[in-house]
């Protein structure tokens, strides 16, 4: 049986189909853009009320050490590939910086090898055409956006 994983990339996810009970767990994994730690109830803020995203903090695991740069296309290139975003190619969110480079094994591809199904939904932002879009890099599916962020003409 095939087991279904998600990886958004607004919010990422890896998520699997109801496992059997001796089979792997389901995963899931959430990066939103623009939240900083404190923002979430569960980490102390008493001016915001996260019920259910502090729920899912409490009853699975979260990361608190992960250290991301002050923009998204790296921050995205350091959760699919887990390197350091130069690393990947990935040093900018334009002109050809947010491209995760090809040689690299995303969590999407480690993923599909050990037998999930995978999808992204959301803001990818690390590529937008074959090769660099999430269906060549490992994402069975995909539905959101490949680019990060609009831009107007200036009128001047």
């Amino acid at each position: 049986m095939r087991r279904t994983a998600i990886l958004p990339a607004a919010i990422v996810a890896v998520s699997c189909a109801a496992p059997a009970p001796d089979s792997r767990p389901n995963v899931v994994l959430f990066l939103a853009d623009d939240q900083g730690w404190g923002d979430l109830s569960v980490h102390g803020n008493g001016n915001v009320r996260t019920p259910n995203l502090d729920a899912l903090a409490r009853e699975g695991a979260s990361f608190t050490r992960f250290f991301v740069s002050p923009v998204c296309s790296p921050t995205r290139a350091e959760l699919l590939t887990g390197r350091y975003h130069p690393r990947s190619g990935v040093y900018a969110t334009s002109r050809g910086g947010e491209r995760l480079d090809l040689d690299e094994t995303t969590i999407a591809q480690i993923f599909d090898a050990a037998g999930y199904a995978t999808a992204a939904f959301g803001k990818w932002h690390n590529g937008t055409q074959p090769p660099y879009h999430p269906n060549a890099r490992g994402f069975d599916e995909f539905y959101g956006f490949t680019s990060g962020h609009w831009t107007r003409s200036s009128s001047t």
